[in-house]
């Protein structure tokens, strides 16, 4: 893949956010954590515990700050410990950084007021707060930046492209403020656009009417591509060396395939297209494209199609990649979106590793390990605390985890 212009590549630039690593976390109510308060320090931090006792939720509960929500469900519902409730508490995640106190929030308050006999659920509304402050998802996101693994995220490799375009989107946002407004602001085109689409293909509005949404899609989707594709180049610098030491010789190969034309394929070759080319080319399929999306009535060209292929020694690792490979691959995703994300904003992501070491052989996990513990917070869970080499528990703050509580090992 040829590099980009630096001038272009410059384009990632740094939130100007405050540097924040967590100190102290909070849990009140968090799936089975109904009171957890933890004391957090640098270097690595290993919680240990049985399948289902709750240490894979304090990692979620960690992203969850980083992100504004949990990248395990789409309903907070899920979250709940209904126990909190019946005591008339709330949910609550907190954070607090190591500069100033520096607070990041996710709370979850409920309405009790309903009686029980009306068999319908509280009434629930989550609040994100920095600084105690009330803030939006898209001025949330990137006051405390995380990256995580977990055992799904083979689905970076295995999944549907929505997978990867997701992990795409994660990334930026952290990595530069403004990019989830865009984002937000390009799905709700999409989602008028298609409003009017199947109005159209109905009978109901006139095909003139797609004009101003067409401009909008075009303008939009170009600042999406323009940075998913720097966020690809800036990937691929990372990712590819840190799959070859993981392996000892496997190549790894990003390819970014922007939807341009509608046809299903995507396509290469946006590499040195600014901002002003890549909207002409998105008209320009938009206007190929027209027939069939009024026909479907739904937008078929534009960046919700996008996908990012990615290639073990030249061929598609969503094909052929085994299991331990594609573990590999999505480790060496995560290590390289760390450092761009460091890069991008001049703050050293915290690492909340769920499980990383399972499925790989003790090569592998002594390579893993030397990769993440070079950053200044690890969190990372485990089964057995023998998957841990001792070079690295010997520098460890273990902790045990057993149904939702958690004790300091000695």
């Amino acid at each position: 893949m040829p590099r980009f212009p630096e001038c272009s590549r410059g384009r990632f630039f740094p939130t100007g956010s405050p540097l924040i690593h967590i100190t102290r976390l909070s849990l009140s109510g968090f799936r089975n954590h109904l009171e957890t308060n933890l004391e957090l320090g640098p270097g690595l931090t290993v919680f240990v515990g049985q399948n289902g006792q709750g240490k894979s939720n304090l990692l979620e509960a960690v992203y969850m700050l980083a992100i504004a929500k949990s990248p395990r469900t789409s309903s907070d519902r899920e979250l709940i410990n209904w126990r909190i409730v019946e005591a008339g508490g709330h949910v609550q995640v907190l954070g607090v950084g190591r500069e100033d106190d520096h607070t990041v929030q996710a709370q979850i308050d409920f309405d009790v007021s309903t009686p029980e006999s009306a068999g319908r659920a509280p009434l629930m509304r989550k609040s994100l707060r920095v600084n105690g402050i009330v803030r939006s998802a898209a001025d949330f996101v990137g006051n405390l930046n995380v990256v995580f693994f977990e055992a799904d995220d083979l689905e970076i490799v295995t999944g549907p492209p929505s997978v990867r375009r997701r992990y795409l989107d994660i990334l930026i946002a952290q990595a530069r403020a403004s990019y989830l407004k865009a984002l937000q602001r390009y799905q709700k085109v999409v989602s008028q656009r298609n409003h009017l689409l199947r109005r159209v293909r109905d009978g109901a509005a006139a095909m003139e009417e797609l004009a101003f949404w067409d401009e909008r899609l075009a303008y939009e989707g170009a600042e999406i591509i323009q940075q998913r594709r720097d966020a690809v180049f800036k990937l691929t610098d990372e990712a590819v060396p840190a799959h070859h030491r993981l392996t000892g010789g496997h190549s790894l190969t990003l390819v970014y395939k922007p939807q341009l034309s509608g046809d299903g394929a995507g396509e290469a070759g946006v590499d040195d297209l600014n901002h002003a080319a890549i909207q002409e080319r998105l008209s320009d399929g938009l206007r190929r494209a027209r027939s069939r999306e009024v026909g479907q009535g739904v937008s078929v060209v534009g960046p919700h199609r996008d996908d990012l292929v990615l290639l073990i020694d030249g061929k598609p690792a969503a094909a052929f990649a085994s299991r331990g490979q594609a573990r590999v691959i999505a480790l060496s995703l995560k290590i390289a979106e760390a450092a761009v994300v460091r890069d991008a904003t001049g703050r050293t992501p915290v690492l909340a590793l769920d499980d990383i070491l399972s499925e790989l052989d003790p090569v592998r996990r002594e390579l893993a390990m030397q990769s993440v513990t070079a950053y200044d917070q690890v969190l990372l869970t485990s089964t057995e605390t023998g998957a841990v080499a001792p070079e690295f528990l010997d520098q460890a703050t273990c902790y045990d985890v057993r149904d939702g509580a958690v004790y300091r090992d000695a």
